[in-house]
């Protein structure tokens, strides 16, 4: 790693015990008590102390032993850092299920499975790897897509891992002073992202096949809410059935590390690019007039409402089949071949063909990077007074922590097992232009032709309109009893290497349904 700490903890077959205390001048530094070697040690920087880990066997083992985690827990709150004690179990995304007990091996904090287990052996590497995303985003344009990878990802297990607000109100503006009214972790973050403005760096572009929403929408709780979901968790009524998708190249391991690298930033853009842009400097001034064309252009084009993504911001992506408990890879496979379900099969050496992989429906990040840029920059034109009672939604870090939502600590309507806080009343705003606008954008064949950036030039214009939309859960068995309502082909759920379903039990699948009214 860059941060000059160690790559991997030491585990306690290797793990050095000190050696006895005759074995160091009295004089030196060990003769002091490992207490208060531990509170020097506390005090200094982490990469000066691990070069006095490789000293001698007594600081390797100090620095490193998995049975005491005091001075690397103490090293990672002193940064400051949110105590990952407190932060909230999360689901496992679709995506990351079948890599589930590898990822929980590598990074218990963020697998939280067990927290009170977990956290004990995360400290050293969560510190690790923070130190390390921050030397690579100072790197900035000389850092590698891996490294941008990680990146990334560290920066958004540092949100996930955010203290939740505990009190109504706490960690927003009129409670600046409260004690524990904010993020370490987040504060952490949006230092970094605004000296080294590694967001503005471009990632090579993704091969996937884009989606898209018929409208930009954004939605703000105002009475019960809880953590932050994961948005593949939960299924909503639908009656547009889906086509099965045509035969596509399989993407080579680098494209596809690309593209979920384009991902990753795209979710992090969408949770806080925009509130680093300000309309009192011309430089963020121009690049927001870009932002908004480019995400207009984008979100407007019909040409990305497809079918086999529910006409909506998801992608599909392939997993691995399960064959007899085990994943279908390895080498002496031959070439792709074509289905009647129109999914690639690859062919063994010998020519049996193995079984197709699954396909997984996913949140396609830049869809939804675009959707908010469309609807926050409208917003940002629209008075406070003429929304009414509609208050408009926070576009700053602190938003991002759990039950920062509105009315989010009151539960008494909601569930026991709604653990995604679906039930009760949302506050959405929905942007929208003109239909035939619309039609003129996607189909004219006047100069300069369709999808071309000149058209939302001014004096365009967006309507925005505020819905309010009333959801509650429904039984499985109601979601599933009209056909009309459901995909023609949806997407495989999360199975482990074994072939078992991996669906975390503490949050399982919730179904709903709901009605909305505009004022």
């Amino acid at each position: 790693m860059a941060s000059g700490l160690p790559d991997a903890i030491e585990t306690s077959e290797s793990t050095l015990v000190a050696p006895p205390a005759h074995a160091y001048s009295p004089h030196g530094l060990h003769a002091l008590p490992v207490e208060l070697v531990e509170r020097i040690l506390i005090c200094s920087d982490p990469r000066d102390i691990s070069r006095y880990a490789q000293t001698c066997r007594f600081a390797r083992s100090l620095v490193y032993d998995p049975n005491d985690q005091f001075l690397c827990r103490e090293l990672y709150l002193s940064r400051p850092f949110d105590d990952l004690r407190q932060a909230l179990p999360l689901p496992k995304s679709r995506l990351e299920a079948p890599r589930a007990s590898t990822a929980a091996s590598a990074s218990p904090a963020l697998t939280n499975n067990n927290a009170s287990s977990s956290t004990s052996q995360s400290w050293l590497y969560e510190l690790q790897r923070r130190i390390e995303a921050e030397a690579i985003a100072t790197a900035g344009g000389r850092a590698s897509v891996p490294a941008l990878h990680r990146m990334f990802e560290t920066f958004l297990a540092a949100v996930d891992t955010a203290l939740p607000v505990r009190e109504e109100g706490d960690g927003l503006p009129q409670n600046p002073r409260t004690p524990g009214s904010h993020s370490e972790n987040l504060r952490w973050l949006d230092r970094v992202l605004r000296r080294t403005k590694v967001l503005n760096l471009p990632v090579p572009p993704e091969t996937c096949t884009p989606s898209a929403d018929t409208t930009a929408t954004a939605s703000v709780p105002t009475s019960t809410a809880s953590a932050p979901a994961s948005p593949t968790a939960s299924c909503s009524r639908r009656e547009l059935r889906p086509s099965k998708p045509p035969l596509q190249p399989t993407p080579s391991s680098e494209d596809t590390l690309v593209a979920e690298t384009r991902q990753l930033r795209c979710r992090l853009r969408a949770y806080v690019a925009l509130s680093h842009e300000s309309s009192f400097v011309a430089e963020s001034r121009e690049r927001v007039a870009a932002l908004r064309k480019a995400s207009r252009c984008f979100v407007y084009d019909m040409r990305r409402y497809q079918p086999e993504t529910l006409w909506g911001p998801y992608r599909v992506v392939s997993a691995p089949a399960i064959v007899s408990g085990t994943t279908a890879e390895g080498d002496g496979r031959g070439a792709t071949v074509d289905t009647e379900g129109g999914l690639a099969v690859e062919g063994s050496a010998d020519g049996t063909p193995s079984p197709a992989p699954r396909r997984l429906l996913v949140v396609n990040w830049e869809h939804v990077e675009h959707i908010l840029n469309v609807v926050g920059l409208k917003l940002r034109e629209v008075p406070q007074s003429s929304l009414g009672f509609y208050k408009k939604p926070l576009f700053m870090p602190e938003a991002l922590r759990a039950y920062s939502a509105v009315g989010a600590r009151e539960s008494a309507e909601r569930p026991v097992h709604d653990w995604a806080g679906v039930t009760g009343k949302w506050r959405r705003f929905v942007c929208f232009m003109d239909y035939r606008d619309l039609y003129m954008f996607n189909y004219s064949h006047l100069p300069p032709g369709p999808h071309h950036p000149s058209f939302f030039e001014d004096p365009f214009d967006e309507a925005l309109r505020p819905v309010e939309l009333h959801l509650s859960l429904i039984r499985e068995s109601e979601y599933f009893a009209d056909a009309r309502y459901l995909p023609r082909a949806p997407p495989s759920c999360s199975v482990g290497d074994d072939g078992e379903d991996v669906q975390d039990k503490r949050f399982p699948t919730l179904y709903f349904e709901g009605h909305s009214r505009a004022p």
